[in-house]
């Protein structure tokens, strides 16, 4: 019988306190290279709270918080941000609300990173260099400071595909989970809900007989239940059953870039949607046509651009411009989806692709104070937040950041080459097809062309980048493997970890 080894005397530790300093110190060195990336991205964002003690304010934040106090659904974006802010109002301050979403974006990354790990065994360094983009580009971090449902709606999302890569076959119960965080999701963006679709397919397509079928149907059913809930009460309040009604004036507005009455002859109670100034002459900036006042012909109908009137008419007119008009809509949408993967400076220039380049600096860190809230609308922010300042820039702390934010970011060529990597491991028949890469890839290019099809904004490619770029560290690690395999003269293994999942 082996003794157990005695401690030495007087060290007063149990064998259990050294068993325990032990796990941690092989954790930590197992895990040492993301502790160092996740240590650098929380100093970039405290730095940030230092540089920026309150939010970033965009006009959507006052939509958000006169929907969040008193509560009610908003008409122009479903109310799940508000919801959220509602419930964080014990803490009297939306710096707080603040902190929440940098902590989110670390969560993000945290996800990426275990999922890569655990689930499909890349590497320390390969897991690591795979979320570098989620975790410390500028346009991420500035997102998160700002008070908008990007980082929340980024979160819900990553949760939900996470929770579904981590079993294969994921058991129902993990497909339900998932649902409910796309259902919660959907009331936070409308962007939420095609993602259904996509992790609907994903799991039929990696079909394992009854234990799909449980998943799919409880997945269904999860995501109905804050959706069908939201739909309700949206109703009770605004009489229609819908998430919002601002889609069918965002809608409206992408066509109207292209849209000719000549062409679609839509009937009389939609002529007054029809604009005065020839094709050859309009701007290619969609919200010019849904918002701009004296520009935009939906504006001037009962409830404005985001009511339920403009809703139904704008909605009837657009179907009715993309039959007539099929390519001119896939042209615009297509430039749209385009700007995603465009070199942009942020800053007007030679350099400058479209309007995507010039509204990305809507959202970066301001080098003087910013001059919104007007005094009226800090009225509406002090709902939350009684002793609501002033936007503040401290310096040195923002100075630095004006450096960060110019240089440490994810452009649109490299995210397309992200893309292309996740696609890679896709391509090569049903199989690979199959393959663990499809459903972070799918769901990435998903949350690019919902919003390339009705209303692009640059902010809206953020929650796609850790989906993408999860499917492309997977992607690159097949291909190595495959690649390694053929040089040993195996040629390609049979069944693997990261093809059968």
């Amino acid at each position: 019988m082996i003794e157990p080894q005695a401690l030495p005397v007087g060290s007063g530790q149990l064998p259990d306190q050294a068993g325990r300093r032990h796990q941690l110190r092989r954790f930590a060195r197992r895990h040492r290279a993301f502790g160092l990336l996740l240590l650098a991205a929380t100093a970039v964002r405290v730095v940030v709270m230092l540089g920026y003690p309150g939010p970033l304010l965009y006009p959507d934040s006052a939509l958000y918080v006169r929907a969040a106090k008193p509560l009610v659904p908003a008409l122009v974006n479903p109310s799940g941000y508000p919801i959220e802010l509602r419930l964080l109002d014990f803490l009297h301050t939306l710096t707080a609300v603040i902190v929440v979403q940098h902590v989110m974006g670390l969560a993000i990354g945290v996800m990426g990173y275990a999922l890569l790990r655990r689930r499909f065994g890349l590497p320390g360094w390969g897991a690591t260099l795979a979320m570098v983009p989620v975790l410390l580009s500028a346009y991420a971090i500035q997102l998160e400071h700002f008070l908008l449902s990007d980082t929340t709606f980024a979160f819900l999302v990553m949760l939900a595909v996470v929770i579904v890569m981590w079993w294969s076959p994921p058991p129902w119960w993990a497909c339900a989970l998932a649902g409910l965080m796309l259902g919660l999701a959907a009331t936070v963006r409308v962007q939420g809900v095609p993602l259904l679709v996509v992790l609907i397919a994903c799991l039929l397509i990696g079909f394992t007989g009854r234990q799909t079928l449980a998943g799919v149907a409880v997945c269904l059913v999860a995501f109905a239940i804050p959706v069908v809930e939201y739909a309700t009460w949206f109703d009770s309040v605004n009489g229609t059953y819908n998430l919002t009604t601002s889609t069918g004036g965002l809608l409206y507005g992408e066509v109207s870039t292209f849209a000719d009455c000549n062409v679609i002859k839509p009937p009389p109670s939609e002529r007054k949607l029809c604009l005065d100034v020839p094709v050859s002459e309009r701007m290619h900036y969609a919200p010019y046509y849904s918002f701009r006042r004296g520009v935009s012909p939906i504006r001037n109908l009962p409830g404005g651009w985001a009511g339920p009137k403009a809703d139904s008419l704008g909605l009837a007119f657009a179907l009715r411009a993309i039959a007539a008009q099929p390519l001119d809509y896939l042209r615009a949408a297509g430039e749209n989806f385009a700007e995603s993967f465009a070199l942009h400076s942020g800053h007007p220039g030679p350099y400058t692709v479209g309007w995507a380049g010039i509204r990305e600096r809507d959202y970066m860190f301001p080098a003087a104070h910013p001059s919104y809230p007007m005094p009226l609308a800090a009225s509406v922010f002090r709902r939350l937040d009684g002793v609501f300042p002033a936007q503040q820039v401290v310096h040195p702390w923002s100075g630095w950041l004006q450096v960060y934010q110019r240089y440490v970011v994810l452009s649109g060529p490299l995210l397309g080459l992200i893309a292309l990597a996740g696609l890679a491991s896709l391509v090569g028949g049903w199989r690979r097809i199959r393959g663990p890469a499809l459903l972070p890839w799918l769901t990435g290019m998903a949350l690019l062309a919902t919003p390339a099809a009705v209303l692009f904004d640059p902010r809206f490619v953020v929650a796609a980048v850790a989906p993408l770029c999860v499917a492309a560290a997977i992607g690159i690690w097949q291909i190595a493997g495959r690649v390694s395999a053929a040089r040993a003269g195996r040629g390609e293994p049979e069944g693997t970890a990261l093809e059968t999942g």
